[in-house]
């Protein structure tokens, strides 16, 4: 090649077409790549080539040819730093050519693979290392790219994390640049990988990795405006909200470091005995108020109420508030039956990590219940702040906060088992003691002679737990005695409360009261307690509720309607069914669904939380006696509902409401059922039915009941008998739990990459 340029060639060996590339520069090509130790000579020659290619304006090979893209995974991973970190970059520069052409090569696995393992093989090299990085970033500058190249995503990450400890060039622009490339990939990778992909990351090496992610996040603006930035490419590319992204998607599957076995929690809660705690299962749960109260000197021993206390700075109001709100970032609503966390980070994304939202995040409340009295005879709401309110300067924000609190406004924070870990052990270990998917935690914090929210009840049961002060409730039951259900309207209060027939309690420190769902309640701290002064905590109150809030899937209701699917599958699994009758009896067993329903709506039992997955450790033979009677307690229920609804579950208005929803072709007052379609089904059943599109399946109910109605009435009593007579408790028992560990998965994930957000030490 040396002579033909001598003797002037015409430089085909500088841009050849693919045909000479194959005869003049591919032998030599693959004589380096396949040599296990290639000379420095051979080394050298492939060098040089790759540089010609890559010194025109327009890179002399492009396309590629096809037999450049099969040796390209072996050139990236040569012993030769200097051919892999040239083959990276004829890998870019290609990928540069056209948003085809980067596609095209993002989607070549084995181009893929090559440059994972350059950046693994070669972590020590650092211009490898910077190579290697800006061709990933080249081919996934579209999101087909990236898509193809999410494959490789856990080896890309793996190995721009052991570049970390690579040390850097001695000059500090040089070396600023390096390592935000790295950290770019790192988050781009990281975003772009399978959220199944990431359960295989070492967690031990995320933990490593989480701090750095953390510092660029917190720090991002100031990175991006550096003195030391010479060029766009000196500085961070990333933006604030996909690190953030980044650190909760890397977090969802790492363990929390703080952890409560649901035990400990209820001998916080009920009292030390297992038979405290029957005996507020059986008598209180659903149906009445209940008190612990607590001794000063047994708060000392606790160590579960001393891991709320210590969350909390208690000297002053404005460090508790400081304590509070510092640091905290929005937690968006993930739906209550999402159960693909991916699908929530596709809706939220460019929003993780945002400033708190208010009404969303916090509230900052007063109840003036002496001006602004109604006819009802109750206080209205005033709040300091706009709805939808964003916040982004966050000292400006607690400023505002603490001189709202010293003119009478509570600060209430929803989320707390988002933005705490050990609020998230105690909510989590509630959850088990319930045996439902998740505990919501708020705190609310009010100055002396206040009410922050104004009367009002909830749709989930509530245990108050009064950490600093004092507080005085008011409680009033539910009058209707039918438990209101979540995302249910609330109803006016008007005929909810007999003002003579409330409740008074005064919480004290360490006291900790339950609210069932559906008792109207307010709180004030009306002690009169002279100047209020700005120095003391003493009488302010601060107090935790944990929200036991009961999803559909999880009432009793839920149970009967998992016991039912159950049933149909073994029947569908047995030789019982033909083939032919698999549609009819599909269609009866959807009749029946929304028969059970139907009676549910006026029935309490159908309605209240069902605990056969609720965990007590039995840690003596008391303990399992308790477990017995508990367990007992709830195969009794269920053996209560079978008998209403052999009993009660009427044809002829499960089939009115059909008809209706069909003539109006409006299924919203089927979208209860959505949940359903969790639940597994037999392979192959043509009776299939789409729950999250039933209107297909009513009008064909309708069409093959309704051309012999008594016919029809006589097969459904048959059906339903046939159901009610069957054993399926055990059965709907473990599709229950297996629900159930459904949920808990995607809360579980949810929890984590927020705690994350909110973790304002080293990981």
């Amino acid at each position: 090649m040396k002579k033909r340029k001598r003797r002037g060639g015409n430089g085909d060996e500088a841009s050849p077409s693919s045909a000479a590339f194959d005869r003049r520069i591919f032998p030599i090509l693959l004589a380096a790549a396949a040599a296990g130790r290639s000379t420095r000579r051979t080394e050298s020659t492939v060098a040089r080539l790759l540089r010609r290619a890559l010194s025109c304006s327009r890179p002399s090979l492009h396309p590629l040819p096809d037999s450049l893209l099969a040796l390209l995974p072996l050139l990236l991973t040569s012993s030769s730093a200097s051919v892999a970190a040239l083959s990276c970059e004829v890998l870019g520069a290609a990928a540069l050519q056209s948003m085809e052409a980067s596609e095209a090569l993002a989607s070549d696995a084995a181009i893929a693979d090559g440059l994972a393992r350059a950046l693994r093989l070669r972590s020590g090299s650092q211009r490898v290392a910077e190579a290697a990085c800006n061709a990933i970033m080249d081919l996934s500058a579209s999101s087909v790219g990236r898509e193809h190249l999410a494959g490789s995503a856990v080896e890309f990450i793996y190995g721009v994390i052991d570049i970390r400890s690579t040390e850097c060039s001695k000059s500090a622009s040089k070396a600023n640049k390096s390592f935000y490339l790295m950290v770019d990939t790192l988050v781009l990778m990281v975003n772009s990988c399978q959220v199944d992909s990431l359960h295989n990351l070492q967690q031990d090496v995320v933990r490593k990795v989480l701090p750095l992610l953390h510092k660029f996040w917190k720090n991002v603006d100031t990175l991006g405006s550096s003195t030391d930035c010479v060029s766009s490419k000196n500085h961070l590319q990333s933006r604030e909200h996909e690190i953030s992204e980044a650190i909760f998607r890397l977090s969802m599957n790492i363990a929390c470091p703080a952890h409560l076995e649901p035990d400990e929690v209820r001998r916080s809660i009920s009292g030390q005995l297992v038979s405290d705690y029957e005996n507020f299962l059986l008598n209180y749960w659903e149906k009445s108020t209940y008190l612990l109260t607590r001794k000063q000197k047994n708060l000392d021993v606790d160590s579960v109420f001393t891991s709320l206390l210590n969350e909390f700075d208690s000297r002053t109001p404005d460090t508790v508030i400081q304590s509070l709100v510092n640091g905290i970032v929005s937690c968006p609503a993930i739906a209550s039956d999402e159960l693909d966390i991916s699908s929530f980070l596709n809706e939220v994304q460019g929003s993780l990590g945002a400033a708190v939202k208010y009404k969303q995040d916090i509230r900052v409340v007063r109840t003036n219940d002496q001006c602004d009295q109604t006819s009802r005879g109750y206080g209205m709401e005033e709040h300091f702040f706009d709805d939808g309110m964003t916040f982004q300067d966050a000292d400006a924000f607690i400023e505002k906060c603490k001189d709202a609190f010293k003119n009478g406004f509570s600060v209430a924070l929803r989320g707390m088992e988002f933005r705490s870990e050990n609020i998230a052990a105690i909510a989590s270990a509630v959850a088990d003691l319930f045996g439902q998917p998740s505990v919501g935690a708020n705190i609310y914090f009010s100055p002396p002679r206040s009410q922050g929210l104004a009367r009002h009840y909830d749709d989930h049961c509530v245990l108050v737990w009064q950490l600093l002060g004092c507080k005085k409730w008011m409680i009033w039951p539910d009058t209707k005695l039918l438990l209101p259900r979540l995302y249910e309207p609330f109803e006016s209060l008007d005929d909810l409360v007999d003002e003579s027939g409330g409740r008074m309690e005064v919480l004290l420190e360490g006291d900790i009261m339950y609210v069932p769902r559906g008792f109207v309640h307010e709180a004030h701290t009306d002690v009169d307690v002279g100047g209020f002064e700005v120095n003391s905590t003493s009488d302010c109150s601060l107090h935790l509720t944990l929200a036991i809030e009961v999803e559909p899937p999880f009432e009793w209701e839920g149970f009967t309607h998992i016991a039912l699917h159950c049933w149909m599958e073994k029947r569908w699994s047995s030789l019982l069914v033909k083939s032919h009758d698999e549609e009819q009896t599909s269609l009866f067993a959807l009749l029946l669904h929304v028969a059970i329903r139907l009676l549910s709506k006026n029935d309490a039992t159908f309605r209240k939380a069902c605990m056969v997955a609720a965990k007590l450790t039995p840690s003596s033979s008391c303990t399992t006696t308790h477990l017995k009677v508990l367990r007992s307690n709830q195969r009794s229920i269920f053996d209560e509902i079978i008998k209403k609804i052999d009993k009660s579950c009427n044809f002829k208005d499960a089939l009115m409401c059909i008809e209706l929803a069909v003539k109006e072709k409006n299924d919203e007052p089927f979208q209860w059922m959505c949940w359903l379609r969790h639940l597994p089904q037999h392979e192959g059943t043509n009776g299939k039915v789409d729950f999250c599109n039933i209107l297909g399946a009513l009008e064909e109910l309708l069409e093959a009941v309704s051309c012999n109605l008594e016919q029809a009435l006589t097969e459904f009593t048959d059906f339903k008998s046939k159901f009610c007579r069957s054993e399926v408790y055990e059965d709907a028992c473990e599709s229950f739990q297996m629900l159930l560990q459904m949920y808990r998965t995607t809360r579980n994930q949810y929890t984590r990459g927020m705690l994350a957000l909110h973790r304002k030490h080293e990981i």
